[in-house]
């Protein structure tokens, strides 16, 4: 890896551009492991629960109130579920043991009896819908009211208020920034493996084959290095700028002409800074500018620029 450094450059530009996804990633598992958002969006499988309306009680003081539930023999009460005027669900019944569940379902045609469903709800805990129902159940049986309030918990199981939409935006906070770290960790090392699949590669295309120029590059960053100083570069046959994200390449042959100009530089809405730009062109081939603080620093360049061939300022 010693003998590799401009690969290394480039190897550390990759890793720079993983930092925001990891960062975002550690935030999510800190907001999840503080928080109980999954155990909230979960879906839990009441399948073989007895004493179900005990469950329900105990999973909606829990925060944690989607469930799977297979529900037979349910029974029509003659209500309907209404949205903006239409009929989107009804209100079922179902004995189980000495309890009275009562299910919201999606329909449009309700049915008087549903022999088998299974449905993935949200337990809700709703007595002024139950306690409405069970009246007019009383009423109709010609039942005592305090019986029928003995079976029933005052929870429903709601189909149209299952958070299909919130339980996706979960997921995919959560697993997304897991799959993007692992696809450019995966990334990462196929750069290092193959430096030709990083896209910065392609810029070295203006000078011949990427692969030999790599190699070439790496060859003199490690014997042919001439002049370094902070992200800059400089050997017999190039100028290389490394940057934070990226790494430019500019073979120093190449240069025509070469200028010097102090210029006021602004940081997105900041206070402006006066910068020394160094501009590098080629009418036919090439231009390019890089920034200085130090005026020191862009002389330096300039002078070893300049030594390779002559160049117009």
């Amino acid at each position: 890896m010693r003998n590799k450094i401009f690969q290394n450059l480039l190897l550390k530009n990759t890793v720079a551009i993983t930092i925001p996804a990891i960062v975002v990633f550690l935030i999510l598992i800190f907001v999840f492991s503080r928080y109980p958002v999954m155990s909230q969006v979960k879906c839990h499988d009441l399948d073989k629960v007895e004493n179900l309306n005990e469950k329900l009680a105990e999973l909606e003081a829990a925060d944690t109130t989607n469930i799977k539930y297979t529900a037979e023999n349910l029974y029509y009460t003659g209500f309907n579920y209404y949205i903006d005027g239409k009929i989107e669900g009804a209100y079922y019944y179902m004995m189980n043991d000495n309890d009275m569940i009562f299910f919201l379902i999606k329909t449009k045609n309700p049915a008087m009896h549903i022999d088998s469903i299974t449905i993935k709800g949200k337990i809700v805990k709703d007595y002024v819908s139950t306690e409405h129902i069970l009246s007019r159940l009383a009423e109709n049986t010609g039942l005592d009211n305090k019986k029928f309030f003995e079976y029933s918990s005052g929870y429903l199981i709601s189909e149209p208020d299952y958070p299909y939409a919130l339980i996706t935006m979960v997921y995919v906070f959560f697993y997304a920034p897991i799959v993007v770290c692992v696809l450019i960790f995966a990334y990462t090392i196929l750069v290092w493996l193959n430096p030709l699949m990083n896209g910065q590669a392609r810029q070295l295309a203006a000078y011949g084959e990427p692969g030999s120029i790599i190699e070439e590059l790496n060859l003199q960053l490690k014997k042919k290095l001439v002049y370094k100083k902070n992200n800059i570069y400089i050997t017999e046959d190039y100028m290389v700028v490394n940057y934070l994200t990226k790494t430019d390449v500019i073979r120093l042959d190449y240069i025509k002409y070469l200028s010097k100009n102090l210029v006021e530089k602004e940081h997105s809405g900041r206070k402006k800074e006066t910068v020394y730009r160094l501009t590098m062109s080629n009418p036919e081939k090439m231009f390019y500018e890089v920034d200085f603080t130090s005026e020191t620093l862009i002389d330096d360049v300039v002078r070893y620029i300049r030594g390779v061939n002559d160049i117009s300022e």
